[in-house]
């Protein structure tokens, strides 16, 4: 009685003829999630420059990169995270004004100001990935 389960499941497993079925190939992952992946990359890089040696240009240089990204990014979630992709675009153009303010005047201030407008944008970031990680 063993051998004759173990016999039908077997078959089972096989299939007809003893041969394999074809394996279900994955849907494509969608093209906003690597341009999201790419965008939190460009991120990061932008959160680790030191401003504290006062050197504005790889921030501005980092900053270009990312807004590329974003660009690819809007281009990629449509209408489907358009809300989100606005908060991050507001956030990255306050980077930027404070940003431009640094370099007319740098100070202990607007650095500050550069620091605090790069985290903010980290959260809106943050808050794209959470939204679009339901379709990735």
């Amino acid at each position: 009685m063993a051998v004759a389960a173990t016999l039908l499941t077997s078959l089972a497993v096989t299939g007809c003829g003893g041969e394999e079925a074809p394996a279900a190939s994955a849907p494509p992952t969608p093209a906003v999630c690597s341009s999201v992946d790419a965008l939190k990359s460009s991120v990061a890089d932008l959160k680790n420059v030191d401003l504290s040696k006062g050197s504005l240009a790889p921030v501005q240089d980092k900053l270009t990169a990312m807004q590329a990204d974003l660009t690819k990014v809007g281009k990629d979630a449509k209408t489907e995270y358009a809300t989100e992709v606005d908060s991050v675009e507001a956030a990255t153009s306050s980077v930027g004004a404070s940003l431009q303010a640094a370099q007319a005047a740098p100070s202990q201030r607007t650095l500050t100001a550069v620091r605090t407008s790069v985290t903010t944008l980290g959260t809106s970031l943050r808050a794209l990935e959470h939204a679009v990680r339901s379709t990735c």
